[in-house]
């Protein structure tokens, strides 16, 4: 099964869902390179352990500072922000074009 059948079996709300889903701090750190894979998957098993906030966790254990930690939370309420931005801006735009249909 390729990408393009994943796509299919999903309902609209499923892929709104991911549309909108915010980008985890774990992601944002993966993506920016301060963290590894394999770290993430510890740092998510101890989370899931310790029920210790992630970001806290990421301290505790000496792997950012307080200083990055607060640039990746800004980040990861800023592409929130795009995300609705870019969502708001659809939306308007395909209302315009269905009025400009009737």
């Amino acid at each position: 099964m390729d990408e393009s059948d994943n796509e299919q079996d999903l309902n609209d709300e499923q892929k709104w869902d991911i549309l909108t889903r915010p980008e985890k701090l774990g992601e944002i750190l993966l993506k920016h390179g301060k963290i590894t894979l394999k770290q993430l998957e510890d740092l998510i098993k101890e989370q899931e352990k310790s029920g210790m906030p992630f970001g806290e966790l990421v301290l505790a254990k000496g792997i950012m500072t307080r200083e990055d930690l607060m640039k990746a939370l800004d980040w990861q309420h800023r592409s929130d922000q795009v995300i609705i931005e870019s969502l708001t801006e659809m939306v308007s735009k395909q209302s315009k074009d269905d009025d400009d249909e009737v």
